[in-house]
């Protein structure tokens, strides 16, 4: 697995970006002129939303094990200099 360079700020501007885009797209999302309410993702949109979800888990977690990697190597740092 390769592992992320992508920061927790750029997914969470990757993420909300992408689900305004999908729901730009009438294909992918209903929205209603009566309301909130009855606004509603298509079946073919579940699917694209489903992808992308998991698209974005997977950075979510490259990002995450690179964090954990960079603080042990932090802390591993630190002790050897304290000692």
């Amino acid at each position: 697995m390769k592992k992320s360079k992508m920061h927790r700020g750029a997914i969470k501007d990757l993420l909300y970006g992408g689900l305004v885009e999908l729901m730009r797209n009438r294909q992918y999302y209903y929205r209603s002129s009566a309301g909130v309410g009855y606004s509603h993702w298509t079946e073919e949109g579940k699917e694209a939303l489903e992808e992308y979800m998991n698209m974005i888990c997977d950075k979510v977690l490259q990002t995450e094990s690179a964090e954990d990697d960079a603080r042990a190597k932090e802390l591993v740092l630190r002790e050897l200099k304290g000692k």
